[in-house]
């Protein structure tokens, strides 16, 4: 396992080495929650963060890999956020997790289209 703050420090090999085993666990059908003990993450936060910064540090994308759950068709999981007033105009601040974002395939810097019907508000890639 890749000790804390390894991949933050921007050590390239150590990087690549934690987005290839992480590959060759998902292609052989495990759940992120089984790659995350193999690997040795207490949660699959922490390794999502891991493979974020792995990312960022090497330039490679993560791998895409089942999600806890993915079996189970036409279910969505539902993430709660806090919306909270920002500064002095007429916006608000959401702070959305990442893992989500992650599953959506969206990364840092991409455009999203915010979709309101009734009271459900929708997010995706623009």
């Amino acid at each position: 396992m890749l000790g804390k703050g390894e991949v933050s420090k921007g050590n390239k090999e150590l990087a690549l080495q934690l987005l290839s085993q992480v590959e060759k666990l998902a292609t052989e059908g495990h759940t992120q929650k089984e790659i995350a003990k193999a690997l040795g993450f207490k949660t699959t936060f922490t390794l999502n963060n891991r493979l974020v910064k792995a990312s960022q540090t090497t330039g490679k994308p993560v791998p895409p890999f089942k999600p806890e759950g993915a079996g189970r068709k036409g279910r969505k999981k539902v993430e709660r956020v806090e919306v909270k007033r920002r500064g002095k105009g007429d916006s608000f601040g959401v702070n959305v997790p990442q893992e989500p974002l992650m599953r959506a395939g969206m990364k840092p810097g991409d455009a999203l289209k915010l979709s309101v019907r009734g009271k459900v508000i929708s997010l995706s890639k623009a």
